[in-house]
């Protein structure tokens, strides 16, 4: 009776296949979209009607079963830290609206868990994800993983032990070479999360044109002994050249007529050296002339 129960349930569980949903909602780029976080309850139920439509989407295509496996949904993070930053943003008035969102998510479908890690240790909701990916990833029951994390907090390390077939990272923002050159399925839920800001990019260089043309061209170079930047004004050559033409002309025309000239033209007599700048790691900024001042931030 005994060895005849245990074959039972082990048949049962064969046929109980189950994909798995882990989420760092702590991490960049895997905040949950303002339609979900302010509407309290009912934004936690619509989160999971999304998520479970979303889910079901992505596996249809690779498992022919997808309709009939289990959905299990594992939510991380720091729900008062998820509540200050919500209240700052002027997207929720309390923990307690959070807390609302977090028990309509769980409470809409029975295998969806929002889990609070907490204020504790920093990186909890990242450590979590590892640790449930670690875990299941060996089930035999479990058909595929989906994971939304930080790159930053799955090391190469740790996914080169797991069955890579098995899982599938959530992108939001570009993953780095490290994890791109892995046999790795990618994915993107973007009714789910809401997208992280541009990174900054470094400006090009500039050129500041006048009426006839380029005549200050501004560099940017970095210093590798103390990390400064300098930038570098320095005169086109046609600037030169019409110095060039100006030494030409008799000196006694030049002293009557040069300067006003140059006045009209809006520019000084000494415009043809070079003027280098040094911003030093101590923030101070350095001139050609040796003098030197700290910027005040």
């Amino acid at each position: 009776m005994t060895q005849h129960s245990g074959d039972l349930s082990l048949t049962l569980q064969s046929k109980r296949p189950f994909a798995l949903v882990l989420i760092d909602a702590d991490a960049d780029g895997f905040l949950f979209q303002d339609r979900y976080l302010t509407r309290k309850a009912q934004g936690g139920e619509s989160l999971a009607d999304e998520l479970l439509i979303r889910t079901r989407e992505y596996l249809r295509p690779q498992f022919e079963d997808a309709e009939s496996l289990d959905i299990v949904v594992r939510v991380f993070a720091n729900l008062e830290g998820m509540a200050n930053y919500l209240v700052r943003q002027d997207k929720v008035r309390n923990l307690g609206q959070l807390r609302a969102f977090a028990t309509g998510f769980c409470g809409r479908i029975s295998s969806f868990d929002f889990i609070d890690v907490g204020v504790g240790k920093e990186g909890g909701s990242a450590r979590k994800v590892r640790e449930n990916l670690s875990f299941y990833s060996t089930n035999t029951h479990l058909r595929h993983a989906i994971v939304a994390c930080h790159p930053a907090d799955l090391p190469v390390s740790l996914l080169q032990t797991l069955p890579l077939e098995k899982i599938t990272l959530v992108e939001s923002i570009p993953l780095p070479t490290s994890f791109t050159t892995l046999p790795l399925r990618v994915t993107k839920f973007a009714t789910v999360f809401t997208p992280p800001p541009p990174s900054p990019k470094s400006p090009p260089p500039r050129v500041a044109r006048g009426r006839n043309g380029p005549q200050l061209q501004l560099m940017q170079h970095e210093d590798g002994d103390g990390g400064a930047t300098w930038l570098v004004i320095q005169p086109e050559r046609e600037r030169e050249r019409e110095r060039e033409r100006e030494r030409e002309r008799d000196r006694s025309d030049r002293e009557r007529s040069q300067a006003p000239a140059l006045r009209r033209r809006g520019h000084s007599e000494d415009v043809d050296s070079n003027l280098s700048i040094s911003i030093g790691p101590d923030n101070t900024v350095s001139f050609d002339s040796g003098r030197r001042r700290r910027i005040m931030g």
